[in-house]
């Protein structure tokens, strides 16, 4: 239900019987002209409450219902409120309202606006009720005239750059998207280098056509970008033109006759590529430019599989002529006699193998060593080859450049010496925490699925609970470090201590909030279908976690609901999370223009299980298929073609299947999660069945 259907239905049930003030809501009611003035705070994001009136059959006057947003908004305006009334039309002694249950007028408010919102004005006759609202108008007349308040404090660049980075790797799309937008306000930064970080995350989203098409790729190409903002591209052009399975030579013409020359983002570093799709790009420039040199690296990298086209490549290498696209019948004999000599090598199936993108099959030896020279830091050499070198480096006079995940992916993975790394980290003073935070998007990108560093993430996350702030994008980071953290399967002490530090009464408040509601959400539930090692410390974590929100549920979306139900369901809660006069769900679950199928996306199994029994529950009728495969295949093909709509959690900065997902969408409508949990998933579909059936 959107915004104007709700203020309809809630104003219908507040003027309805017994409240006489406005009968009918009819338009031709002498009420109907003044009361337009106070409605206006419905529709607007002002600091001025909403005042109607109410007048029952035999009372000597209408009293007026003071309704404003929150609890807190109600303590701002208790002062300015009795500045205005008190002691002049009508009693106020500053306490709130005690709205009635069983009044259907009580109820209407504290279906929508919640029980501890609301002050109810009593005027002892209809003189001093005249006198009450014409305060009453001038009070909301001046709130409406103050300048709104700036509450953020504008941050440097240096912050953002960072939340950027830890957005990404955390797999947040909407957050870090304002991000971005806010980094363009600022300032500061070069437009190249603005477009640098817009390619990044359009590739982490897979949207291949999107970076193709972006005005900015040809400059991009002149400019030597980093190598992720290279593959990005490169990746893109191979995934939107290879996947009908076109011959080499087609695709080589296709190549230049590309409207940009990406070929220049490619030199003999781009051989050493973990992307099936940026390895197939680069062969592809190899064959057309006849270069030997790149036609050996490419075979030196033994992480991609090339299939036919490596077969073209090691000819290539053994110094047969080079492939011309003019020369289509000496190609044809170039394939033959390749195909002829070389039986031994495996082909490669149509969809591209990108399990080395992902960084959790990679197997680090077998992937051609470069130096860090000559990737993204430009040509200096960086003295650190180790996450534990790159940390003592944070403590020293001179410490290095804020890391990225170029250098740190030729290192070993941060849980190959996670005790010692947890050990450091804890070593270092509080005044080296924004220096950790500017290597936390390539921690969390580059731990191991199957060795995760627990003991370094929990040291992380108490970091940012005793920072001075939780912005959206260190929520992000926390979800993601206990992601490690409970994978990791951490030993009883450790995980009371952990949960117990983020329920502590003076923390819990800055992240378990109805304004912070689907990160909580994803952290409680993360911990709930994440393996236990004390079932009573994880139903405690829960109960305290989610205590405010439950109280509060009244403000969450029909989604974090159910979330919330099934998260302390599963903890054996019975607390009832339906709300009075909801109507939502409803009215949702109705609609005759959703599609019939859903495909739900992640590398997080037990959130997309969790995900598909709340989408089921809420729009039962509508087939979810789940898919956490790392790699493309026929079948996520077909889902993906036959899904009227598509919901993407992407966790990591080199994501290989939503590329994969977006060549193949079809029409469908593809949404993004803010986050890696079934929270922010789910608030995904509800936004993407919403605006389908718009």
């Amino acid at each position: 239900m959107n915004a104007s259907a709700a203020n309809d239905v809630f104003l219908d049930a507040f003027f309805s019987a017994p409240n006489e003030s406005w009968p009918g809501r009819l338009s031709s009611h002498a009420s109907a002209a003044y009361l337009q003035r106070f409605l206006s705070a419905l529709d607007e994001d002002g600091d001025a409450p909403l005042v109607l009136p109410r007048k029952d059959a035999g009372w000597p006057a209408a009293c007026a219902y003071v309704i404003c947003e929150s609890p807190s908004h109600a303590a701002r305006m208790r002062g300015l409120l009795g500045a205005a009334v008190a002691q002049n039309w009508c009693d106020f002694d500053g306490r709130l309202a005690k709205l009635k249950p069983s009044d259907p007028i009580d109820a209407a408010v504290r279906g929508r606006f919640g029980a501890n919102t609301t002050y109810v004005l009593r005027p002892p006759d209809t003189f001093a009720q005249q006198g009450m609202f014409a305060a009453l108008s001038q009070f909301v007349s001046s709130l409406e005239q103050r300048p709104t308040r700036a509450n953020r404090i504008a941050r440097p660049v240096g912050r953002l750059l960072r939340d950027f980075e830890v957005s990404l790797a955390a797999g947040q799309a909407a957050t870090s998207l304002d991000l971005l937008e806010e980094i363009e306000r600022t300032g500061g930064i070069s437009h190249e280098n603005i477009a640098f970080l817009r390619f990044r995350r359009l590739s982490q989203l897979g949207e291949d056509r999107q970076i193709l098409d972006d005005h900015a790729l040809r400059t991009l190409v002149a400019t030597e970008p980093p190598r992720l903002v290279r593959e990005a591209v490169l990746a893109a052009w191979y995934r939107v033109n290879a996947r009908d399975g076109n011959d080499p030579i087609e695709l080589i013409q296709q190549l230049r006759d590309f409207r940009v020359d990406i070929a220049l983002l490619v030199d003999n570093l781009s051989a050493a590529t973990v992307s099936a799709d940026v390895w197939g790009t680069v062969a592809l420039v190899a064959l057309a430019r006849g270069d030997i040199s790149l036609a050996r690296d490419l075979l030196g990298n033994d992480s991609v599989n090339g299939g036919e086209l490596r077969k073209l490549v090691r000819s290539l290498a053994g110094g047969a002529q080079p492939l011309h696209p003019s020369d289509a019948e000496a190609a044809g004999a170039t394939v033959e006699r390749v195909s002829a000599e070389q039986t031994d090598d495996t082909t490669e199936p149509a969809v591209s193998d990108h399990s080395g993108e992902t960084g959790d099959d990679t197997n680090p030896s077998s992937t051609p060593q470069r130096t860090a020279k000559g990737t993204e830091a430009g040509d200096r050499d960086w003295p650190m080859d180790s996450w534990t070198a790159w940390l003592k480096s944070l403590n020293s006079d001179d410490p290095a450049p804020p890391l990225d995940t170029d250098l740190a992916g030729m290192w070993p993975a941060p849980g190959e010496s996670d005790a010692e790394l947890s050990s450091a980290i804890d070593n270092l003073p509080d005044a080296a925490t924004v220096r950790i935070f500017a290597g936390l998007a390539a921690f969390i990108d580059c731990d191991d699925y199957a060795k995760p560093a627990w003991r370094t993430a929990a040291v992380l996350i108490r970091r940012h609970l005793y920072s001075d702030s939780l912005t959206p994008s260190d929520l992000g980071a926390i979800s993601a470090l206990l992601a490690i953290f409970l994978r990791g399967g951490p030993d009883v002490g450790a995980y009371r201590e952990l949960l117990g530090d983020l329920v502590d009464d003076d923390i819990r408040g800055r992240w378990a909030a109805v304004s912070t509601a689907s990160a909580a959400m994803d952290i409680a539930d993360l911990v709930v279908t994440s393996p236990t090692a004390d079932r009573a410390t994880q139903q405690g974590f829960v109960a305290t976690a989610l205590e405010t929100l439950h109280a509060q549920r009244h403000r969450l979306t029909e989604s974090l609901r159910v979330i919330g139900d099934l998260a302390t369901s599963d903890s054996v809660l019975t607390w009832d999370w339906s709300v009075t006069q909801s109507g939502e769900a409803d009215a949702l679950v109705d609609s005759e223009n959703y599609p019939s199928s859903i495909l739900l996306y992640s590398l997080e199994e037990a959130v997309l299980a969790r995900a598909k029994a709340a989408v089921e529950r809420i729009y039962p009728g509508i087939q979810v298929v789940l898919s956490s495969t790392k790699v493309g295949s026929v079948g996520l093909r077909e889902h993906a073609r036959r899904a009227g709509l598509i919901v993407l959690a992407t966790r990591r900065a080199a994501h290989a299947a939503t590329g994969f997902i977006q060549t193949h969408a079809g029409d469908a409508r593809i949404e993004y999660a803010d986050g890696c949990g079934s929270a922010s998933m789910l608030r995904a579909v509800e936004q993407g069945l919403r605006l389908t059936a718009e």
